[in-house]
């Protein structure tokens, strides 16, 4: 593997690392796109997987069972029927379409919390909001891996304390990067060679989690929303203007 490729990914894994820990995933959304400057679309989906799911055991450690159990509950069966839609009907979805969607409704839900605070969105803020944004999550993780700005719409929405935030998102990927792992091994794309590629970068992983979770703990609750409704518009803008 050439130099300029190993750099690339030490940097994906790092970022990875830090966004999970930090920002419940918010970065991840620009890894693909990056991984793809030196690998096609297939190779770089296909080493993402491990690379997320390491990164997720390392966030579920960090966070160990400080998530919120009853939301956590509610998201898990949309996630499911989200993953299982997309898979039925990738071959009928304008991914593009999709893509500008969520960029959308990321720019639309970041302007409204940064500059129109006071008004409420209560269709998300419910049990049904919770099945919804958890749904699109599962189906935008699936076709345009792009997973994580619906959940954090709907984490935002409701206020979600700081620590839950980051804990139950941690929860949440770790389990539908698991589910989603059984399709790509079905598929047979996940082989020995790409799993021993990830695994190399584990020590990468581990200090990109403990720098998220340091970042983490020196943000008080202002500062993170703050934050994450900014990171929310830097992904729409993304999403945006990305094929």
């Amino acid at each position: 593997m050439e130099i300029s490729a190993v750099l690339l990914i030490a940097f994906v894994v790092l970022l990875i690392g830090i966004s999970k820990s930090a920002f419940a995933g918010a970065l991840g959304v620009f890894a693909v796109p990056l991984l793809m400057l030196k690998f096609s679309a297939i190779e770089a989906i296909t080493l993402m997987l491990p690379l997320l799911i390491i990164a997720d055991m390392m966030s579920v450690k960090s966070f160990w069972k400080k998530w919120d159990k009853a939301l956590l509950a509610k998201l898990i069966p949309g996630a499911i029927i989200g993953i299982v839609c997309a898979n039925l009907l990738m071959d009928f979805v304008n991914a593009g379409h999709l893509r500008y969607f969520i960029a959308f409704i990321c720019i639309a839900f970041a302007v409204k919390n940064i500059g129109f605070k006071k008004l409420q969105l209560s269709f998300v803020n419910n049990r049904f909001g919770a099945y919804v944004m958890s749904a699109t999550s599962g189906i935008t993780s699936t076709l345009v891996h792009a997973g994580g700005p619906p959940l954090i719409i709907y984490f935002t929405a409701i206020g979600l304390a700081q620590t839950k935030f980051v804990a139950t998102a941690a929860a949440f990927f770790a389990i539908m990067n698991i589910i989603k792992l059984i399709g790509v091994v079905s598929l047979g794309l996940l082989t020995f060679d790409v799993v021993l590629k990830a695994l190399m970068f584990v020590p990468l992983a581990l200090i990109g989690n403990w720098l998220g979770v340091k970042i983490n703990q020196h943000l008080d609750k202002q500062r993170f929303l703050k934050i994450m409704n900014y990171l929310l518009l830097l992904l729409g803008l993304w999403l945006l203007c990305t094929k």
